[in-house]
Formats: C-alpha cells, structure tokens, sequence
C-alpha cells in the first residue's frame, strides 16, 4: 500500500511542477522546490500532505488589494514589497520594471492570476477529483487483492 501512496504523492508533485512551468510561473524555481510529500498511513488511515511556499495560495487565486489604502500603510507596504520579494522576482524574472512601482499597482489594484483557466490554476488543474479517485481505485484493488489473499489462506 505504501509503495501506491508514495507513487501517487510523487507523480502529483511532478504533475505540479510540470503545471507551473507549463503557467510561466516560474522564476527563481523556489516554490518548485520546496513541494514534499508526508505521508501518514496507519492500519485505520492513511494522510497524504504535499506541502509547499506560503505564496501557493496567491499562485492559484491571486491577491486583493491592501485592505488599508492609507497612504502611509500603503507606503509601508510598497517599501518592503519592493525591496524584499519583488525586487527578486522583477530580477529572476528578467523584467525591467520598477519593484515599488509594481509593488504600488498591486497595493492599490491587487492581482489577477492570468495564467489560470475557467477550470482552476495551478493546482486545482492538477489535484483534481479524477486525480484522487486514481489513488483510491488503486488502494481499493489493493485491499481487495489482500483480503482475498487472507481468506484462500484461511481456508488451506
């Protein structure tokens, strides 16, 4: 059973990485990079975790403006936006534009993910109902394959 849990906790996070190349959302790799699987499987459960960069949620639904559109805490915030994360990311991803200045556009108008589908993004393209039922058709014939062992061997 193990070997069916680490198959499907290794093939999605391939799936993923494929997926945020495939999106264009790759710059420095880091959040590529950072996806691992723990896997937890007891005689009652099993809990798979794939677990990733903080930023995952903003990759898949975007972000809302600042909710304080104080100019002062706007300024805060374009201050350290732009000398921190997006004065990598305008690097890593070969850009030339201003990091404060991106980094006021999206303090005052937030983002949109361009790059998701009418189905989903990043990761609702790849963790999808389909995709779990694959894992539970295998451990169903897994387990059926298992008891039926322990029953012929029962009855010798």
């Amino acid at each position: 059973m193990n070997k069916f849990v680490e198959k499907w906790s290794d093939g999605t996070i391939d799936l993923l990485k494929q997926n945020y190349n495939k999106l264009g959302l790759k710059a420095s790799g880091k959040w590529a990079n950072d996806l691992e699987s723990q896997n937890k499987i007891s005689t009652t459960n099993i809990n798979i975790k794939i677990l990733g960069s903080n930023y995952t949620y903003y990759l898949e639904n975007g972000r809302l403006p600042n909710k304080n559109q104080d100019k002062t805490a706007l300024q805060k915030w374009v201050g350290w936006a732009g000398s921190t994360f997006l004065k990598d990311w305008i690097t890593q991803k070969g850009i030339n534009a201003n990091p404060f200045a991106v980094a006021w556009k999206i303090a005052r108008k937030g983002i949109k993910v361009p790059n998701a589908n009418n189905t989903g993004g990043l990761v609702s393209d790849v963790i999808t109902k389909q995709r779990i039922q694959i894992l539970l058709d295998d451990l169903k014939a897994f387990y059926v394959s298992d008891l039926k062992s322990d029953i012929i061997k029962q009855l010798k």
